[in-house]
């Protein structure tokens, strides 16, 4: 049943935070209204999130903060300026990031039920991973909310000190000022935070489904490795042939595909390799120094940064092992029994998987595991430099 499923019914909440972005169009682009307001949610972190930097870059410059304060101020700055550049990135290549998924839908679309069933463990994985991360993001949100809370009750009774989730806490703030202050700061993270999220998960969806569409052509290799090998009269040549030419132009569809998502997302990863190993390393130093309820945000924070960093080096990884693991079985295809212009499209296929399918960062560093292990890496020392204060 889940194979005659809608594309988008696997990612409902997938494509809701993707409008919300601004990076998939509103109900299609058909209204004047509907555009404008894609164009709009693809600006809003890039001007609202000033009002959570300015007050963080005042408090560093001209209160003389401790150390504590001064790291907790960074991870703030570094969360907006990392939301920031996603919506310049956004922007710059929103347009493109929209084909990709439109072509993704269109090839599940028009898919039979046997190639869905295929893809569908890709299509699955893909969405269960953007669900943990979506939920995962508003919890972090969540947690420095309940955290103020907590400040603000077991404050003293007599004391006029005002605590927000995401600026330093305030001396005086009358009602309802500070009522109005709370509720923008909240609303303005929870955009920042999903939007933040949207752009993270891009990647893995679209690696999965790449991933899934590896698996097809692989399948279809199997299948004529089969065919060939069951018949032994050299009947078969012109299915055969056929049956090669079909898997050429998939596997090129694919590998075409997967050069395309590395040059749209390329800046988006660079940007989240170094904001997102900052703000492990800091919220990880704050959480060994801190014994208090405020301990947990730092905890749920380092969590889900690293599983962010996990999620998009991960897909990476499988992406290239998938489509590696194409060359292993073209080698299995009887080409030998063909015609010559068989065996030349079979060296052609062999050709183009020899080099696997890779994602890197502004193509400076390839993503994979190892890469993951590496910034891991990076950030503990860091981690332990900043315990040390």
């Amino acid at each position: 049943m889940s194979g005659q499923t809608a594309f988008w019914d696997h990612f409902w909440l997938a494509k809701f935070l993707l409008q919300f972005a601004g990076i998939l169009p509103i109900g299609g682009s058909s209204a004047l209204w509907k555009s404008v307001l894609t164009e709009f949610l693809a600006t809003l972190p890039l001007w609202a999130s000033f009002y959570l930097l300015i007050p963080e870059v005042q408090y560093i410059c001209c209160q003389n903060p401790s150390v504590d304060g001064l790291l907790e101020a960074l991870v703030i700055i570094s969360a907006v300026l990392t939301g920031q550049f996603r919506s310049v990135f956004v922007m710059v290549y929103r347009h493109r990031i929209m084909s990709l998924f439109l072509i993704c839908e269109t090839m599940w679309e028009e898919a039979d039920l046997a190639d869905r069933k295929i893809m569908l463990p890709w299509v699955k994985l893909g969405k269960i991973i953007s669900t943990v991360f979506f939920y995962g993001a508003n919890c972090v949100v969540a947690m420095h909310i309940l955290n103020t809370v907590v400040k603000q009750i077991s404050a003293p009774a007599n004391s006029t000190t005002k605590f927000y989730p995401f600026i330093p806490e305030e001396d005086f703030t009358p009602s309802p000022q500070y009522e109005i202050k709370y509720t923008l700061q909240t609303i303005i993270t929870y955009i920042g935070v999903s939007y933040i999220a949207a752009c993270d998960m891009t990647g893995t969806i679209l690696s999965f489904n790449m991933c899934g569409h590896f698996a097809v052509v692989r399948s279809w290799l199997l299948e004529l490795s089969k065919e060939n090998f069951d018949v032994a009269d050299g009947n078969t040549n012109a299915s055969f042939q056929e049956g090669l030419k079909k898997c050429i132009r998939r596997h090129q569809i694919v590998l075409e595909l997967c050069a395309e998502l590395e040059d749209v997302n390329q800046y988006n990863y660079i940007i989240q390799i170094v904001t997102e190993m900052y703000i492990m390393a800091i919220s990880a130093a704050e959480f060994t120094k801190l014994q208090n309820f405020g301990s947990l945000q730092h905890l749920i924070t380092f969590l889900l940064v690293i599983n962010g960093l996990f999620f998009s080096c991960w897909p990476a990884d499988t992406l290239s092992v998938e489509s590696s693991n194409i060359a292993q079985v073209v080698y299995g295809v009887p080409w030998y029994q063909g015609s010559r212009s068989e065996r030349i499209m079979v060296a052609v296929m062999l050709a183009r998987s020899q080099r696997p399918a890779t994602l890197s960062a502004a193509k400076f560093v390839g993503l994979s595991l190892e890469t993951f292990s590496s910034i891991t890496s990076s950030g503990i020392s860091l981690c332990m430099l900043l315990s040390s204060f």
